[in-house]
């Protein structure tokens, strides 16, 4: 199923950690479904959480703008749906590591910014998700 939505899917923002292969924590960013089940899933693995820059909002400016990271994901969906135009629509940055201890680096370096793209005539909506290095984390159903 690709990356799109219809306005009325209900968006699940969640902060669970799911195994991996031997043990690797994994960070949902963002997940869709209703309910009964969940269609797709985006994902932080750990060790790709290490290698993000720590953001403390208390004390300084994110590393990645709001218009960088609206930049990536306009430019990742231009991407994967050339003959759509997009127009951003919101853009939110959340912490996805809320069951992090605050004072842990995973908790200082799980952050992303949550760029819906409105599409079409149709009344469609995008999300994408950037992380503060201006990476797009992919869903489960996704490959470049």
């Amino acid at each position: 199923m690709p990356a799109r939505f219809a306005s009325a899917a209900l968006l699940l923002f969640a902060s669970l950690s799911l195994p991996a292969m031997a043990g690797e924590r994994q960070w949902t960013v963002l997940s869709s479904g209703d309910a009964d089940h969940t269609h797709e899933r985006w994902q932080v693995s750990g060790t790709r959480l290490r290698t993000l820059p720590a953001f403390d909002p208390v004390r300084a400016e994110p590393p990645l703008s709001v218009h960088q990271a609206a930049a990536a994901a306009l430019a990742h969906a231009r991407r994967r749906y050339p003959g759509d135009d997009f127009v951003v629509s919101e853009v939110s940055l959340q912490r996805f590591t809320a069951g992090a201890a605050p004072q842990s680096e995973d908790a200082a370096r799980g952050w992303v910014y949550l760029v819906s793209l409105d599409y079409n005539a149709k009344g469609w909506t995008q999300m994408v998700p950037v992380l503060l290095d201006g990476s797009i984390v992919l869903s489960d159903n996704e490959q470049l």
